[in-house]
């Protein structure tokens, strides 16, 4: 594959986090199915602490459970409070709404979001909610990794990035 392809394309797919705050009023979390991105989001709490976390309330068909009732207690055996970690409710149709239901959902004390999700979903997820936002708001980005490892330097590389990239 042609070099230029590679950093093309990944420039235009990941963002990095641009430190833009020291503390998330809420963090609008996409976990889908990888527990283990749970791990990170734990972290992140107890480096910087957030008041406030958004799961999707869908269900997943990987999963076969719905995302918040799933993750909710992993994250509380993590440390996460469970009275922080709030579903985000609505009727969805895809990822998208998702995004914009989370960031209608915000309450308006709520000026610095967190966005965390897989490193390849980041930028889109960024521009949804930027899209959407009431012009108070401050997002950044959190990109996770999951157990594929799909990030800016291997991602486009691997078959399943290919697919992840070129097919959505």
């Amino acid at each position: 594959m042609n070099p230029q392809f590679v950093e093309n394309i990944s420039d235009i797919i990941f963002i990095q986090r641009q430190q833009l705050f020291t503390r998330a009023d809420a963090v609008i979390y996409h976990p889908g199915h990888f527990p283990e991105l749970n791990e990170q989001i734990s972290n992140l709490f107890h480096e910087e602490g957030f008041n406030h976390l958004f799961i999707p309330n869908v269900y997943n068909s990987f999963l076969q459970a719905n995302e918040y009732e799933y993750h909710t207690p992993l994250l509380a055996e993590l440390g996460i409070p469970a009275d922080i970690i709030h579903p985000i409710t609505g009727e969805f149709n895809d990822g998208c709404d998702v995004v914009i239901g989370a960031v209608q959902q915000l309450d308006k004390d709520m000026r610095n979001i967190l966005l965390a999700g897989k490193a390849f979903f980041c930028r889109r997820f960024l521009i949804l909610a930027t899209l959407h936002a009431d012009s108070n708001k401050i997002f950044d980005v959190l990109p996770l990794l999951d157990h594929r490892g799909i990030d800016k330097d291997t991602g486009i590389e691997q078959i399943k990035g290919k697919q992840e990239f070129l097919m959505k």
